[in-house]
């Protein structure tokens, strides 16, 4: 149970296996329903698995949806009879388990959360379109009907395959809530971007397949996947340069502690601390990385001073000195335009939170959360017994309304008490 509570995506992934397996033992494969349509798109659904995509901790398969959504929604009927829902439903999970060993084989990562919400998304599509029989005829058989108006038909297939993809964000966004214990609102906003693209694209293609097999037969599938690969492959371009950024962040981060101007780890558990007092202020996703990136940055500016100050830790520096490592971390990141839009930020860092309330400064949110998990850090110096964090506690609260906005030390409470 201690592992399921860590892991709630193995709970996804059991109730698929079981819904699979039933799936399977109801199936009823004949000889003549193996066509070069649906071993083609059979073929593309163990070769979509091996190239999932990850976008802000998620992992979806757009090269396995798209192809799988296309054969559940194609009539694929053989001497006149259409195979059941439980054979399409079978025949899609052993494609997509035969392709999770596979990629499990070649070394790569297969989430079992991201798997099963994938396949239960499927099994809602299937249910839709070839479970529930209205007027005699399932969904599938309505929409390639003779007398059903083609735009209709294609609006049929669709919404049912929408309603797929709607469970699977849904049941994917529920086990990244569970698992990270975070705000809802923050786990959905990840759905916002690129995700949200490429998630569309994806269930807009499997109609498609759907609708152009009666013309292109088995070619459907590789022809129509083609704009969901090109849009992978854009995707990835993006994720690639946003993790090249953030590693040449961390990178940059460090070089206050290998020069021994901070202490070892100073910079990380402060970055660390930041995030969680974000997700307790329920601060967007675009937020959080500027959060991130602030802490991770808000040491540079120590490489320009003249001494070294005591510990490393900003809390005893001088106004003069604050002034030194401000102007110091604005030339170093003002060269790079994905990181100089953070200047503001990483200035007013050392700006007391009176200044806004006698003067009306304006300090970000993202300068007051790293003022005071910077505090923090330099008052503990790491260490996390209770009478480091009794004396820590203490001092900020010293400083409440002066120093450190009253609301970011209360979420960074609430962040410590939830670990």
């Amino acid at each position: 149970m201690a592992a399921v509570g860590r892991r709630p995506g193995l709970v996804l992934f059991a109730v698929a296996v079981l819904l699979g397996s039933v799936a399977a033992l109801r199936a009823d494969v004949t000889e003549e329903q193996i066509r070069p349509l649906t071993v083609v798109a059979l073929v593309a659904i163990v070769l979509g698995e091996q190239l999932p995509m990850r976008i802000s901790g998620r992992v979806i398969a757009p090269l396995t949806t798209a192809p799988a959504l296309g054969f559940i929604l194609t009539p694929l009927a053989a001497n006149g009879v259409r195979p059941s829902a439980w054979t399409v439903l079978a025949v899609v999970w052993l494609c997509i388990l035969l392709g999770g060993l596979i990629a499990r084989l070649r070394g790569l990562s297969v989430v079992e959360g991201s798997l099963g919400s994938r396949f239960l998304g499927m099994a809602v599509t299937t249910l839709i379109a070839r479970g529930i029989v209205t007027d005699g005829q399932t969904l599938v058989e309505w929409a390639f009907d003779a007398q059903t108006h083609a735009a209709l038909g294609a609006l049929g297939l669709l919404l049912a395959a929408l309603a797929g993809g709607l469970v699977e964000r849904v049941l994917d966004n529920l086990v990244a809530w569970i698992g990270q214990r975070g705000s809802f609102a923050h786990i959905v906003a990840a759905e916002v971007g690129p995700f949200a693209g490429i998630s569309m694209a994806t269930v807009a293609t499997g109609p498609l397949i759907a609708l152009a097999s009666p013309v292109l037969d088995w070619a459907a599938t590789p022809l129509l996947i083609l704009p969901v690969l090109l849009s992978y492959l854009s995707v990835q371009r993006v994720v690639a340069t946003r993790q090249a950024m953030e590693e040449a962040v961390i990178a940059l981060s460090r070089f206050s502690e290998i020069t021994d101007l901070t202490r070892a780890g100073h910079v990380q558990r402060v970055a660390d601390l930041s995030v969680a007092i974000g997700r307790e202020m329920a601060v967007d996703v675009a937020m959080l990385r500027d959060i991130e990136r602030t802490a991770l940055l808000h040491d540079v500016g120590q490489l320009g001073l003249d001494e070294p100050l005591r510990t490393g830790a900003t809390i005893h520096a001088s106004t003069s000195e604050e002034a030194v490592m401000a102007r110091s971390v604005t030339r170093v990141i003002a060269g790079t335009p994905q990181l100089a839009e953070l200047t503001p930020y990483l200035d007013q860092v050392r700006t007391p939170f009176r200044r806004a309330r006698e003067f009306g400064e304006r300090i970000p949110l993202p300068s007051r959360i790293v003022r005071v998990a910077n505090a923090w850090d330099d008052i503990t110096e790491g260490a996390v017994s209770s009478r480091a964090r009794a004396v820590a506690l203490e001092r900020l609260h010293l400083g409440l309304g002066y120093d450190y906005d009253p609301e970011v030390v209360a979420a960074l409470e609430r962040a410590l008490s939830a670990h």
